[in-house]
């Protein structure tokens, strides 16, 4: 978030989509290296395989399985954290045993092939576009409004979570998890507040543009859909075989996506004026190649999060990190900590032990 805002403000490199077209182009990095975990390093591999083609295919075989089970289970997905003794039967209707797909012995026709090859492709277009809205409107916000603002803005894409949890997977209202959120936001409310943000190019945070009602107005748009497509991805993009493997490979195959398939707005912002295409200086490129790095690997997390817990916990586990930092600025930059960063601080990780302990007994 800092490097973000540092490069479109004190460098003055305001080029919003083209750094997040970088970033998430980047991702694809995630593809080649779950392949080379899968059928080189890890344990689970077949010792049979010996040769690159092999491999490939014992890689594909594995992701049609979370596929299958994806596009069968779909229409029947009943709520998050459904017990792991759910039947086979649930799962795909085809009566093949989960142990059966992760010891990747499925055995799969050539029109379940091209079925499952369709189904994981327009599942992938779709998912990524729904990511790129969202983080544009944050990359958008982020030279628009302060950083407090944002960060505690976007923080409420906890409670959009949780609200479409309980429309789109038919998960019960729970008190534990109401007082969770509750706390979780009224946490981020106390330091927004009383936190003075350094804005990063020296202009006091009381200028106009910085608290631009516009900005504020499109981060809440932006927390909403995060909010959404938490919980979509959940539904959609989880399944029960394979999940951390598929997890990083729709990763990947969202950066090769981005990159093939979403640059077209790039040209057109340039033409009608909204974003002029400029390449970046050498330092630039640097700072948005470690931007790319550090949001591949804070995506990659938070989809396993999402895909092994629920949309709700890994929205709140996000707002954990908000202490963290006042502590790692204490600790470093010998920043002061504030009556605010303290009880705001504790509120949040008292949300979050909360939703850890409520997420232990399901």
């Amino acid at each position: 978030m800092e490097l973000t805002k540092f490069v479109q403000t004190s460098m003055g490199y305001h080029k919003p989509y083209f750094i997040l077209y970088i970033s998430h182009s980047f991702w694809a990095i995630a593809l080649p290296a779950q392949f080379i975990y899968t059928t080189y390093i890890s344990s689970s591999a077949p010792t049979s395989l010996s040769t690159f083609q092999e491999r490939v295919g014992y890689f594909a075989r594995v992701i049609r399985q979370s596929t299958s089970d994806l596009r069968h289970r779909k229409a029947d997905y009943t709520a998050v954290n459904t017990s792991e003794s759910t039947s086979s039967s649930t799962l795909a209707p085809s009566s093949l045993s989960t142990a059966s797909f992760s010891s990747g012995t499925t055995v799969f026709t050539s029109r379940e092939k091209r079925v499952l090859s369709k189904y994981l492709f327009w599942l992938t277009v779709g998912i990524t576009t729904l990511f790129m809205v969202p983080s544009y409107l944050w990359y958008l916000c982020v030279a628009m409004t302060s950083m407090a603002n944002l960060t505690a803005i976007y923080n409420t894409a906890c409670f959009f979570a949780y609200l479409f949890s309980i429309l789109l997977l038919r998960e019960k209202i729970v008190v534990n998890k109401v007082l969770a959120v509750f706390l979780s936001l009224a946490g981020v409310a106390v330091i927004s507040l009383t936190t003075r943000d350094s804005g990063g190019d020296g202009k006091s945070v009381e200028g106009k543009q910085a608290f631009s009602m516009a900005g504020d107005v499109l981060a809440l748009v932006g927390a909403a859909l995060y909010g959404f497509e938490e919980v979509v991805y959940k539904k959609y993009v989880s399944p029960k075989v394979n999940p951390v493997t598929f997890a990083n490979t729709m990763t990947g195959l969202m950066g090769v996506v981005t990159f093939t398939m979403l640059w077209f707005p790039i040209p057109l912002l340039h033409w009608i004026g909204h974003e002029i295409m400029e390449l970046p200086t050498w330092k630039e490129f640097l700072s948005i190649l470690m931007i790319a790095t550090l949001g591949l690997i804070y995506n990659g997390c938070f989809m396993i999060v999402v895909s092994m817990t629920s949309p709700v916990f890994a929205a709140v586990g996000v707002m954990a990190t908000i202490p963290l930092v006042a502590l790692t600025d204490w600790a470093i930059f010998h920043e002061p900590i504030g009556w605010g960063n303290i009880v705001g601080g504790l509120s949040i990780l008292v949300g979050f032990a909360i939703l850890v302990r409520e997420n232990r007994k399901r």
